[in-house]
């Protein structure tokens, strides 16, 4: 089977959504299926390369707003060769499910997420909230064989807005390592500025607008100034935080000296896969404020590690995380105070909830299963 995946970035772009392609991708080849990703330059070279038995195709796209504009004369010589176009949000779509419909090959989309009217929770600007929500739905309606979805909860927004698509949810990879590093405690107390009687509930990540940290920012600060002050003298609320985008994090920082807690929690830039492991493994807790999540990655990464999880009620998260649990209403930072208060006095009951398949395996057979059924048609 010749497979070819159009999408908007891939290696060695470092995201969450392009780590998992690779990761199936490198599977695939595996099973001696035939690939090949086409996808935006780096260096704005359009070139050919091979990565792990992967072949990539690199082209100098025009970009809007982080989006590739894809070329539809870029995409026709591999379309012809593919058995099986899949492509995935945003910008590509229009442009592969034309060219796969002239040429007569099934194409699959791939969803991450389906806001929806979620567009004005993490927008303020109704203008723009409004055309973010109608270009969402201008890509989700595209004439695709069929759509995939990382989980079920992203499946159900998907159906609200195209109810006409044919979808299946496959679960995202994410596996234990198999050789696990040995925590480095001296490095994580070093990094934070702590010491080992310090607790520590630890958030990472990008701090865009779909991330919830300014609830949890906002709970923590009422959660300060309702608690009695020596209950909280031995923790800290510590961020592993992006530089993108840029605008949100200083306006995080800012808010944090203006409510003058500096004292509570500590801020920091993003660091190497290895190190970013080791401080969640050290953490006490991981807090994952989300108002919108498609499959929630950095809480079941979080759940894997055995890590005590409080998590929002957004999209995904009910569904995906396992494992010791305190959920709190999405978008509702009393709720979220009250629940950070109960751990802080040891009076939380929580969630012990089984763990779902995210193995390379299943994901694997989940794709397949939706290529060969194409192919039969």
């Amino acid at each position: 089977m010749k497979v070819c995946y159009v999408l908007s970035h891939f290696y060695p772009y470092v995201g969450g959504a392009e780590q998992a392609w690779l990761d199936l991708l490198q599977y695939l080849v595996k099973k001696n299926i035939d690939i090949r990703v086409i996808t935006t330059s780096l260096n704005g070279k359009n070139e050919h390369k091979k990565f792990k038995g992967i072949d990539i195709y690199y082209y100098n796209w025009k970009e809007l707003m982080g989006h590739p504009l894809v070329r539809s004369k870029d995409l026709e010589e591999h379309v012809k060769w593919a058995d099986v176009v899949n492509t995935a949000v945003y910008s590509p779509v229009p442009v592969v499910t034309r060219v796969c419909r002239k040429l007569n090959k099934p194409v699959v989309c791939d969803v991450y997420e389906v806001l929806g009217h979620r567009w004005f929770w993490v927008e303020k600007n109704i203008v723009k909230a409004l055309m973010l929500k109608n270009y969402e739905k201008y890509i989700v309606k595209q004439k695709c064989d069929f759509f995939i979805t990382s989980s079920h909860a992203t499946e159900t927004d998907l159906l609200k807005t195209n109810k006409k698509a044919n979808s299946k949810t496959v679960y995202r990879i994410s596996e234990p390592k198999e050789n696990k590093t040995k925590v480095n405690k001296k490095k994580y107390f070093d990094f934070f500025g702590i010491d080992k009687d310090n607790i520590v509930f630890l958030n990472y990540g990008r701090p865009g607008k779909t991330k919830g940290v300014f609830i949890y920012l906002d709970a923590i600060k009422s959660l300060i100034d309702n608690i009695d002050e020596k209950k909280l003298e031995k923790i800290k609320f510590c961020f592993i935080m992006a530089k993108e985008p840029h605008s949100e994090r200083t306006k995080f920082i800012n808010k944090v000296k203006k409510y003058n807690l500096d004292k509570y929690i500590i801020i920091r830039e993003s660091v190497s896969r290895e190190d970013l492991d080791n401080y969640r493994d050290c953490a006490d807790y991981i807090v994952v404020p989300s108002i919108t999540e498609g499959f929630g990655l950095s809480a079941i990464e979080a759940c894997e590690a055995g890590k005590i999880l409080v998590h929002s009620s957004a999209g995904s998260l009910p569904e995906v995380t396992f494992g010791k649990v305190a959920e709190f209403e999405n978008r509702n930072s009393n709720c979220l105070e009250k629940v950070l208060e109960k751990i802080i006095l040891n009076k939380i009951k929580y969630k012990d909830k089984k763990k779902k398949d995210f193995s390379k395996e299943n994901m694997a057979s989940g794709y397949l299963e939706v290529y060969n059924k194409l192919l039969k048609k």
